[in-house]
């Protein structure tokens, strides 16, 4: 009776791993599969951004089951890039500006001057310009060991520096006394000297 016991609990745990290894071996990464490939699928203009006077470039890339689904993961990828980039030109500016005035100045005026800032860099990157993307079809399989398509979506875009620069200058003469302060800061003439640069972009 106790070998007749212990032969049927071999037989179950040799059940059980033969179940585990036979999961184990159909569960396909389909990410992994298709990542030997992505490399030499990468476009050179994807890799090497073009550099465009007057915009903060950025570049993103989404893989979905799903053509659509790729994209929308390329774009929101590109757009919490952008919001992190414009938010450190913000700091960096805001900073420049408060460091140069110092502590006398109005606490109000402070909070008026990044206001406004994150109101006109909100503004930029949702109106955020493409300037090229592609979507790229890559074969792979899924758990069962069926041939699936992943598709893989890069964007290379860029937000409006000069156009963001000038509508802060218009946003700041509004606030008379916060203009009179920010006159006489070195931030005020480093915006100056970057609109004179992008002048035949804005005109």
């Amino acid at each position: 009776m106790k070998n007749l016991l212990a032969l049927s609990f071999s037989i179950a745990i040799l059940f059980v791993i033969g179940c585990a290894g036979g999961a184990s071996s159909g569960s396909v990464n389909l990410v992994t599969e298709a990542s030997t490939e992505i490399i030499d699928l990468e476009p050179d203009w994807w890799l090497n951004p073009e550099e465009r006077e007057g915009y903060v470039v950025g570049k993103a890339e989404g893989v979905s089951r799903d053509k659509s689904g790729a994209r929308m993961k390329a774009q929101n990828m590109l757009i919490n890039d952008f919001r992190q980039r414009t938010k450190s030109i913000a700091e960096g500016r805001s900073e420049n500006f408060f460091k140069e005035t110092g502590e006398d100045l109005d606490s109000e005026i402070m909070q008026s001057f990044s206001s406004i800032q994150n109101s006109v860099w909100n503004g930029a990157v949702e109106n955020w310009v493409e300037f090229k993307s592609t979507t790229i079809i890559e074969k792979s399989t899924d758990d069962q060991g069926k041939p699936r398509n992943l598709y893989r979506h890069y964007v290379v875009a860029g937000i409006d520096q000069g156009a963001a620069d000038k509508k802060l200058l218009a946003a700041l003469k509004r606030e008379k006394e916060l203009m009179t302060a920010f006159e006489a800061t070195k931030a005020y003439d480093k915006l100056q000297a970057d609109l004179e640069k992008y002048k035949d972009k804005l005109d």
